[in-house]
């Protein structure tokens, strides 16, 4: 493995950071990929699940944190942020069923708020419990995930492990786009 341990650590955290601030880049998927480097990196697998995990919600709380504090300063606090792009935050938000810091929780099951750092300044959410919700979501989810890949990992063959963790994962993903797709339209819907 070229990267070691050291580097697929860092490289976990900065697809999460980048999938946080910038753009969705598929955490969950990466998050599968990697646990089943185990065997390759000779690491206990629950380590390396903790690992990926904690790593993870780093990447994910540094991510958010420094998408808020872009958005809060350069924007926010000096009168730049564009009132179309706040409007149609503001609206977005009026629609779902949560309208907090409570809503990073239900984006970890579907895909509510993207870019969710800059919803916490436009918001004026709190940024300690926001950033919370970031990690308990985040530990919930992705230790959830790699507990399902460790246990196809011991009851089918490694090969298989990974098919049915990923094929769970792209079911996952799709389930949560087509409930926040659904939901979206049903609130345009109503009158």
């Amino acid at each position: 493995m070229p990267l070691g341990l050291p580097g697929f650590l860092v490289a976990m955290f900065l697809i999460f950071m980048v999938d946080a601030a910038i753009f969705p880049a598929l955490p969950e998927l990466f998050v599968v990929l990697f646990f089943f480097l185990h065997e390759g990196l000779a690491v206990d697998p629950a380590l390396w699940a903790i690992a990926l995990t904690a790593v993870g919600v780093l990447g994910d709380l540094a991510g958010n944190f420094v998408l808020y504090s872009f958005v809060h300063r350069a924007l926010i606090k000096r009168g730049k942020m564009p009132r179309a792009i706040e409007s149609a935050m503001r609206r977005w938000t009026s629609f779902l069923l949560v309208r907090d810091e409570r809503v990073i929780l239900l984006n970890r099951i579907a895909p509510a708020v993207p870019l969710t750092g800059a919803f916490i300044a436009v918001h004026g959410w709190r940024l300690r419990l926001s950033l919370a919700y970031v990690a308990i979501g985040g530990i919930v989810k992705y230790g959830a995930l790699l507990a399902l890949a460790g246990w196809f990992g011991i009851t089918l063959p490694p090969d298989t492990a990974l098919f049915a963790t990923l094929g769970f994962v792209v079911a996952l993903i799709a389930a949560s786009l087509l409930l926040a797709r659904y939901r979206r339209r049903s609130v345009e819907t109503t009158p």
